[in-house]
């Protein structure tokens, strides 16, 4: 009787674990990890401004329009405020936190009020001139730079909409 089986030396498991090991961490480079989680959060930055100005239009439009001072029902023009100016490159002591928008809270308009995926900034809202406002900004100076999201084309991180 003979005893002829046939079986893996542990050098030859050695070399194909390391094999398997190198592939593995050349894919898992290659999928930038930490660019796919920065653009998710853009994405929900983004997400949340529209849904927030989605809701100050729904606003504007069924009770500002009654309203003399639809701004400053907002609370958006009332002393030291100060309007929103994205062109110079700071808004976080310009307008008002989001949070602060009890007006929009309202489940007809708003779920729940956004904030920031970091967990510690708030997005702001103001408008464009305190003295004569035309337009409503909703904005975030979070946006993280990544391929999709180039410094170019969001200067300072910011990134706002207007009604």
């Amino acid at each position: 009787m003979s005893n002829n089986q046939r079986a893996f030396s542990l050098i030859e498991i050695i070399i194909v674990i390391a094999i398997l090991g190198f592939l593995a961490t050349v894919t898992i480079a290659s999928f930038k990890p930490q660019e796919i989680f920065a653009n998710s959060r853009n994405a929900k930055r983004v997400s949340d401004i529209n849904a927030v100005n989605t809701a100050i239009s729904q606003w504007l439009a069924r009770e500002g329009s009654n309203d003399e001072d639809p701004y400053g029902t907002l609370g958006l023009t009332p002393d030291g405020i100060q309007p929103i100016t994205p062109a110079d490159g700071i808004i976080t002591t310009e307008g008002i936190a989001v949070t602060s928008l009890n007006a929009i809270s309202d489940p007809a308009y708003l779920q729940s009020l956004p904030c920031d995926p970091d967990g510690v900034a708030d997005y702001r809202v103001g408008v464009n001139n305190i003295d004569k406002p035309s337009r409503i900004l909703v904005c975030t100076d979070k946006i993280e730079f990544t391929s999709t999201y180039s410094q170019s084309e969001y200067p300072a991180g910011i990134f706002c909409l207007s009604n």
